[in-house]
């Protein structure tokens, strides 16, 4: 149902009934937002909010307002625009994390989840997805679909437990540690044009924290793109039961469907599982077995719409770790160009949760399967130890000094920061030969090179042991 409600402005609509919403947000597929925009809002390119504002006034008929209640309130709705990209490899993905509401830390500590700010304004959704291209103008971006979000079961209590982590949090005064690497699906992401001026004072603590505004990460909203826009998301869950997320959280039941296999070798696991492969993730198929899941473990929908990463540990005898942790190669015309809160490596650490699956070698050095540890990288490790490994390197490659020498037979040694350097991380190759390389945005300076070998950050295997020795 639609009311009219007469105001000194004029005639303002109120919808009152969620599929007379829907039915409405159904005749905007295959627009374009300069065909919907009736007030030339798009005209001004800074104009911040400016599609959902479009859609708002333009199409159905509501004053643009910042009212802490959801934008249909009468039925307890709220709007979203989205934008959704298509990859390469011809798939769908979100194109960005999808922000909600503004965090006010001092009043949300005082509410319950039904009561929180969060649930009252995001219960239920309206999203509107459009297609984004670099290409085209802010008007000729084009929405493809419309879906009004009602969350499952299981993702309701997930989505509970991350709001329920971040509350906690802040309770403790700690919203200056907060990271969106700290929950599953709902996230605390940072709210302000750079750190100088996003910076607010927070209760039970004396130190400044970051304004936050809560977010569904963007793994999450590709699923959901995955799912309800383009219907080939078809992954398997690894809890059945959403109920079971009430009184455990993710890993712990992680951890008590995987207690019968504790110790198990990696042989007889194999041996179980009719596995016959010595592909370089057999302990990532195999962890995904014993959870139920047919495959690699990062298929599984927990994994994708919480963006886990799941790494091996081998755990030596003497209870160390011999190999550091690699991650993906960076592009040395990609890093100079990057400021740290806004860098690749920062991006991965502060959104990204890694699943560390510990296989332990016995006495006589049988590898078995020991453990796994839900981790996120702490901000004070990653804003303080780690940027400085990505400052060097980064500065490094800007001013073509890279190489340090070379020796008689041509190894060369670099100046990039080893594991002596820091306690967190290193640089080294990542390539399978020294033709494996990328462009370099200067030459060295020694050898004249203009490209030079992949190379990626490291996790120092001392810096991963730190991180398991609870387990221990």
């Amino acid at each position: 149902m639609v009311q009219l409600n007469y105001t000194t402005e004029g005639i303002c609509l109120k919808y009152t009934d969620i599929n007379d919403i829907y039915l409405k947000a159904t005749e905007l597929k295959g627009k374009t937002f300069g065909e919907i925009d009736k007030q030339g809002r798009l005209d001004n390119h800074f104009n911040k909010g400016g599609y959902g504002h479009v859609i708002e006034e333009s199409h159905f008929g509501y004053s643009i307002n910042s009212d802490r209640n959801p934008d249909f309130n009468e039925a307890g709705v709220e709007m979203k625009v989205t934008p959704i990209k298509k990859n390469k490899n011809g798939t769908y993905s979100a194109k960005e994390r999808l922000v909600l509401n503004i965090i006010n830390f001092n009043t949300e500590i005082t509410k319950t989840f039904r009561e929180s700010d969060f649930w009252k304004k995001n219960e239920i959704l309206l999203l509107i997805f459009y297609l984004y291209n670099k290409e085209l103008s802010r008007t000729n971006q084009k929405i493809i679909d419309s879906l009004i979000y009602k969350y499952p079961e299981s993702d309701f209590k997930i989505i509970k437990n991350d709001w329920q982590h971040i509350n906690n949090k802040i309770k403790a005064g700690k919203a200056h540690e907060l990271s969106e690497a700290d929950t599953m699906y709902l996230g605390a992401c940072p709210k302000g044009a750079n750190k100088a001026n996003g910076m607010i004072v927070q209760p039970n603590s004396y130190i400044k924290a970051m304004r936050r505004a809560y977010a569904f990460k963007q793994s999450y909203m590709t699923s959901l793109v995955r799912k309800y826009v383009k219907g080939n998301e078809t992954n398997k869950r690894i809890i059945s039961k959403p109920s079971d997320l009430e009184k455990h959280s993710f890993e712990q039941l992680i951890k008590k469907k995987l207690s019968p296999y504790k110790n198990m070798t990696e042989i007889k696991l194999k041996r179980k599982f009719g596995i016959n492969s010595k592909a370089k993730n057999i302990n990532e198929i195999l962890l995904g077995e014993m959870l139920g899941i047919d495959g690699k473990i990062s298929k599984s929908e927990e994994f994708i719409k919480a963006n886990i990463i799941p790494k091996t540990i081998r755990l030596n005898t003497n209870k160390t770790i011999t190999e550091s942790m690699s991650l993906s190669p960076f592009k040395y015309e990609e890093l100079i160009n990057e400021l740290w809160e806004d860098s690749n490596l920062r991006h991965l650490f502060s959104s990204t949760k890694f699943l560390f699956v510990i296989f332990k070698f016995d006495s006589d050095k049988v590898l078995r399967f020991y453990d796994i540890k839900l981790w996120n990288m702490p901000l004070e490790d990653l804003d303080q130890a780690f940027k400085k490994v990505w400052q060097k390197t980064k500065d490094l490659v800007n001013n073509g000094d890279i190489v340090k020498r070379i020796s008689k037979l041509g190894i060369r040694t670099t100046y990039f920061p080893t594991k002596s350097d820091n306690p967190v991380g290193h640089v080294r190759p990542h390539a399978q030969n020294a033709q494996n390389t990328y462009p370099l945005p200067v030459k060295d300076q020694l050898t004249g090179l203009e490209t030079y070998t992949k190379h990626s950050f490291w996790l120092n295997n001392t810096y991963i042991l730190k991180q398991i020795k609870d387990l221990i």
